[in-house]
């Protein structure tokens, strides 16, 4: 269950690139065991966000306290020292290799000199058992084999193992069938009663909605808006303040989002 204690907290943050303001005053909070989905359309500022988060950008101004301590990361390597990771949808396993060794690649424990090929593959049995991935029980098996859910699911348990208290997906369902995109929601579930935050970032606010705690919407580098689940009638109402500060609106202006419309795939368009 989420605290209201803060793990994260970002205040006023900005980023110019030349005459570009990709992050204007960019306000977020993530408190412990709590999932937050951060839902915004192309160019709202959310990967800029994410990358000054992690010290791969610098930002040009603004606050981030982790775990009530003021910080600022260098780089990411020291982003992921303190406990933060990021699981791109894209990128992070070698196909060619197995679970067990993706597991642990680039921190494969060793025995006598050799990979201790044992102790990796009784590590990931456990991993694998924790974050409920049932369907995969043969860690040896090769990356390549495993559906995209499954693959997903390897890449957060990775996180899990190596003590993440935050973790940053990036979009953890793109080109997931409905299955398999249901594997990964069931992981992040289980990932979080193990205590770990998350920021889930997606532009498919029905995907988030079966999972995140708290929502905030981001437009052009700034916070639109902030909502909590149970102060929510449903997925839609969220789209509806999408649609309207994507036109220009301000939601402390509005007394509603607007009406509930039948036509919901702006939630597919946006990001």
């Amino acid at each position: 269950m989420s605290t209201d204690k803060p793990l994260l907290e970002v205040e006023n943050l900005h980023k110019h690139f030349g005459s570009i303001r990709a992050l204007d005053g960019m306000d977020l909070r993530v408190n412990e065991q709590e999932i937050l989905g951060l839902v915004g359309d192309n160019g709202a500022g959310k990967s800029t966000l994410i990358k000054c988060l992690v010290g791969y950008h610098q930002p040009d101004a603004g606050e981030l306290d982790w775990k009530g301590e003021r910080v600022n990361f260098q780089n990411p390597d020291e982003a992921l020292d303190a406990g933060i990771r990021v699981v791109y949808q894209d990128i992070g396993l070698a196909d060619t290799i197995s679970v067990a060794r993706n597991l642990f690649i680039g921190s494969e424990p060793t025995k006598n000199g050799r990979l201790d090929m044992k102790k990796m593959h009784r590590e990931a049995e456990k991993v694998l058992d924790d974050i409920g991935l049932k369907s995969l029980s043969d860690p040896t098996l090769p990356v390549e084999n495993l559906s995209g859910g499954e693959q997903q699911s390897v890449k957060i348990g990775r996180a899990l193992y190596f003590d993440a208290d935050l973790l940053v997906l990036d979009e953890p369902l793109r080109a997931l069938s409905v299955k398999e995109g249901e594997k990964v929601l069931r992981t992040l579930k289980r990932t979080k009663e193990q205590g770990v935050s998350m920021i889930y970032i997606t532009h498919n606010i029905f995907h988030a909605y079966e999972v995140a705690d708290r929502f905030q919407l981001i437009d052009n580098g700034h916070n639109a808006g902030e909502f909590e689940k149970d102060e929510l009638d449903g997925p839609q109402q969220l789209v509806e303040s999408l649609k309207y500060v994507a036109g220009g609106g301000d939601l402390e202006d509005a007394d509603e989002p607007g009406p509930v419309e039948e036509e919901t795939d702006v939630a597919d368009s946006a990001s």
